[in-house]
């Protein structure tokens, strides 16, 4: 009886938490469904008398261009994960099998990229991208965002390569398999859980990112999505329904991406987390 007692507690504490986290997610989604006369004649939850969501995307997309920015961010995300994951896949291969000289060394220069703040970068990458002239260029940030994932990403490969049994890469030596051949042979297909961990969290931070696409970029064709909803806020008179409709619709790519690769996600950590 009371250890009964004692989970119907914790779950109503829970359940009182989910309902904490979920309020304001209700709320944004009752005014992004508004039109604006709503907005302005009505409490925040009240049901809207005219369905607006899409007629605010409509006046978002030919206001603000916000598809032009969906598209850019969409380029960012996916390019700059995919360069991390090949990267760091061919470094956590060489340090955890072909091990180098000061193997763990190299794995901690890399990985400190994670344990400083990523405002002390900006100063010295703005300097270097005005010199080079990738400042204010899509090939420029995806360069940046793939070296922001990349330490990340290491992690998880280099966790997950110590799982591998060496039996399978002694058969593959045996069949005259070399050290490329090997990691895109075996290593590579054999990392899907490890991948799509990679994928789902770089991915979504590259689509979330606001600082490095505020100060590394000007023009409105170059910029992510979410410098474009951050100067939204800033015109006057913005409607605030349409602001929350854009919101929302920014959400959705990585929703739909968690839901994709949602199965390997605790799968992946907990092999790449394993034996380190």
């Amino acid at each position: 009886m009371r250890r009964k007692l004692a989970r119907f507690f914790v779950y109503l504490a829970f359940s009182l938490l989910a309902v904490v986290w979920l309020l304001p997610v209700v709320s944004t989604l009752f005014v992004a469904v508004k039109t604006p006369q709503d907005f302005v004649s009505q409490k925040f939850y009240e049901l809207p008398r005219t369905f607006g969501f899409f007629r605010n995307l409509a006046d978002a997309a030919s206001q603000y261009r916000i598809q032009d920015h969906i598209l850019v961010s969409l380029l960012y995300s996916v390019a700059g994960a995919a360069l991390a994951i090949l990267f760091a896949s061919a470094a956590g291969y060489s340090i955890v099998r072909l091990k180098p000289r000061f193997n763990f060394a190299l794995f901690f220069i890399i990985y400190a990229g994670t344990l400083f703040p990523f405002q002390m970068y900006l100063i010295p990458v703005y300097n270097l991208y005005n010199a080079i002239g990738l400042y204010d260029t899509r090939i420029g940030m995806i360069l940046v965002y793939a070296a922001i994932c990349i330490p990340f990403a290491l992690f998880v490969f280099r966790g997950f390569y110590t799982t591998i049994p060496r039996e399978i890469e002694e058969a593959a030596k045996l069949d005259g398999c070399g050290p490329l051949r090997m990691l895109f042979r075996i290593f590579v297909p054999n990392s899907t859980a490890p991948t799509a961990v990679v994928a789902l969290f770089q991915a979504t931070w590259i689509w979330n990112d606001l600082l490095f696409g505020m100060v590394l970029t000007r023009r409105d064709a170059i910029r992510p999505v979410m410098v474009s909803v951050a100067s939204m806020m800033g015109f006057g008179g913005t409607s605030i329904p349409m602001l929350m409709a854009v919101v929302f619709a920014v959400s959705v790519p990585t929703i739909a991406l968690f839901a994709a690769l949602g199965r390997y996600f605790i799968s992946g950590m907990v092999m790449s987390t394993t034996d380190l």
